[in-house]
């Protein structure tokens, strides 16, 4: 069994906003995590190249807080990534990428479901399905090769399941 692997809290640093949180993010090598609160800075996190963790001592502060951080292989969020935001109630929820900004917004006080929820599962489940049968259609029509197939992959799943909730999810280039 694999030992799961946290990574501290750094000291706050000089980053005084979500924006600038993304300027100095964007393109390092390792994830960095950023927790704003009243758009200050709370938290900040560094981890390896594919992942960040938060020690279970500080998920109590991630309540209606805006989480940032990046991830440098230019994809959109992971699904641990919204399950977290869902679970601990984060108001929003930024990824910074070399190329792109992904962010979604909680609806209300709530996101108004749960990963708990076995039809929730599901339908992230045929999400994932319909997200993964049109970009083969492109990579079979030679419009996208399988590393861009592999880099849209989360992108076209939460387009479709934020949009079934009416969920505000975007994706940005950086100005």
């Amino acid at each position: 069994m694999m030992k799961e692997e946290y990574h501290y809290p750094l000291p706050r640093d000089e980053v005084k906003s979500i924006q600038q949180a993304i300027k100095k993010i964007r393109f390092d090598k390792e994830e960095h995590l950023y927790v704003f609160k009243n758009n200050k800075q709370i938290l900040r996190f560094k981890g390896t190249d594919k992942h960040v963790n938060i020690p279970m001592g500080y998920l109590f502060q991630l309540a209606d807080s805006v989480v940032v951080h990046n991830h440098p292989m230019n994809t959109s969020f992971s699904f641990e990534d919204i399950q977290m935001a869902v679970f601990h109630n984060i108001s929003k929820l930024v990824v910074t990428t070399p190329d792109f900004i992904f962010e979604v917004q909680r609806p209300g006080l709530t996101w108004g479901f749960s990963f708990e929820d076995d039809q929730i599962l599901n339908l992230f489940n045929v999400c994932q399905s319909h997200a993964r049968t049109e970009l083969e259609k492109l990579k079979a029509q030679n419009q996208i090769t399988y590393t861009e197939l592999e880099l849209k992959f989360f992108h076209y799943i939460w387009v479709l399941f934020f949009n079934s909730f009416d969920i505000n999810y975007v994706q940005k280039t950086h100005s």
